[in-house]
């Protein structure tokens, strides 16, 4: 057998020993990974809520002889940064800018180099971690728990999250196969969107998170948010008050309106929802001076298709589907005192359900805020710009709470 030349033998076996210094390790093999796994993928959410980019860096060398233990997903600063999965904070760094999650399941996630300057800055004065967040609170797949940064040995670097999955007995594992397959950190649920007073809404992905920005309407209008087009994606629409005319449109961007037509009268307050569960919404108004509900199943100019009283003049409308039914419904918020009562079916009758929740002020929305087909009320409170979330439709301690900003008011929209 003829021998290979001498350079291409020596470029093979330089080439080969640089594979073994710097190629990453491979992933447990999937027959090891314990449940939740299915076929050697963790399920989880993606823990950055906006653009970002990443590659499979784990077992690279480091620094003092160690190897890369996670990925870094690299993004801009202060994007959300989410849980991976429901569970508790176990460790939390005392420098601010890391922390673990230990999953329900038996798993682990880490998230380290969170924020630490003021935004807009690179003080080292900021704090990365969302406040309340300690070892021993439990938190859901998809909650808001920090934001990203360049803490630690990444201050200088570009930002990102270093992002670390570890199995139910501690062991470190590439978490790159398990991000490519990770679904988005609202994908399956809503999230609040917010219209200031020039109407620009403002639409985040996940909850909190940095908003696309676009104007549609004008300041007088009532905004609200549906999915018109049966698309699986809520868009804008104002109603005019002072004419009774709908304005909406079939996308999240500045443009002119894909329809128009009047419903109502002036005076009544606009309310959109899935009334008959076909899975696209339509319009509803609520007279305050009648408490009547007027509703129809589709959209345009025409006689409501059923109506019912609910309510009480001074009461605050807002719709949303409470028993996972597919089919919403509407309740009501009273201002004075932070009443919640709603009903699960469009009837005239007493309420299924009544709460206390929020303050005089607050403005009501509610969404499926947790994927998990039910929908709960949060608040928007203009005095402190923060977004109170209640995810159990209860009087009790508040879920979480999240600073978003001053607006003229709050509408749910779809996450992704």
């Amino acid at each position: 057998m003829r021998s290979l030349p001498r350079m291409f033998r020596i470029a093979t076996a330089v080439a080969m020993l640089a594979a073994v210094l710097v190629a990453p390790q491979s992933p447990a093999h999937a027959a090891e990974l314990p449940a939740p796994a299915v076929d050697g993928i963790y399920p989880m959410v993606f823990p950055v809520g906006g653009d970002n980019h990443y590659t499979n860096t784990f077992g690279a060398p480091r620094s003092g002889g160690r190897t890369h233990a996670g990925t870094d997903i690299m993004a801009d600063k202060m994007l959300p940064v989410v849980a991976a999965a429901s569970g508790t904070i176990g460790w939390v760094s005392s420098t601010c800018c890391a922390l673990e999650i230990e999953h329900d399941d038996g798993w682990s996630s880490m998230y380290i180099h969170l924020n630490n300057d003021t935004p807009g800055t690179d003080d080292g004065l900021g704090n990365g971690i969302m406040p309340g967040l300690e070892r021993g609170v439990h938190v859901e797949a998809g909650q808001i728990i920090g934001w990203v940064g360049d803490s630690g040995n990444a201050e200088w670097t570009s930002p990102h999250l270093h992002f670390e999955l570890h199995t139910p007995d501690g062991t470190a594992i590439s978490s790159y196969e398990h991000l490519l397959e990770a679904r988005g950190a609202a994908e399956g649920r809503d999230v609040a969107a917010y219209v200031d007073a020039g109407s620009r809404f403002h639409r985040p992905t996940v909850l909190a998170g940095v908003p696309d920005r676009f104007y549609f309407g004008i300041p007088e209008d009532v905004p609200l948010m549906g999915d018109w087009d049966c698309d699986g994606t809520k868009t804008p629409a104002m109603y005019r008050p002072s004419n009774g005319f709908v304005y909406l449109t079939n996308a999240n961007e500045f443009g002119v309106a894909d329809a128009e037509f009047f419903y109502g009268i002036p005076g009544d307050i606009p309310l959109a929802g899935d009334w008959n569960g076909d899975g696209c919404d339509s319009f509803a108004v609520y007279r305050p001076s009648e408490g009547t509900v007027y509703a129809r199943n589709a959209l345009g100019t025409g006689f409501a298709d059923f109506s019912f009283t609910f309510g009480v003049p001074g009461d605050q409308p807002f719709a949303g589907d409470f028993n996972g039914d597919g089919i919403d419904s509407v309740g009501m918020y009273r201002l004075r005192n932070g009443l919640v009562y709603y009903r699960n079916a469009l009837t005239s009758g007493p309420a299924d359900k009544q709460f206390f929740f929020g303050a005089p002020g607050d403005e009501i929305v509610a969404g499926d805020w947790d994927g998990d087909g039910d929908d709960t009320v949060a608040v928007y409170r203009p005095s402190n710009g923060y977004l109170v979330v209640n995810m159990e439709n209860n009087t009790g301690p508040t879920e979480y709470s999240l600073w978003v900003g001053t607006f003229e008011t709050v509408v749910a929209s779809t996450g992704s």
